[in-house]
């Protein structure tokens, strides 16, 4: 009984190890796809001028 008790609390840590683990790697990407995100905004806005040329001209 009570070695079934302490594979127990051995899982139950192995498992809080792998959330904390788990909620770390989510946070990370999180931070990339939001930096990616940010990027490719301000990009299309710094392009924007460019775009609107381009589509001016075509209609002509």
């Amino acid at each position: 009984m009570e070695h079934n008790k302490m594979e127990r609390r051995e899982d139950n840590r192995r498992m809080a190890r792998y959330r904390d683990e788990s909620s770390a790697a989510a946070t990370a990407w999180k931070i990339v796809g939001g930096t990616v995100l940010a990027l490719a905004a301000v990009t299309v806005i710094a392009a924007l001028p460019d775009i609107k040329r381009y589509i001016k001209i075509s209609m002509m």
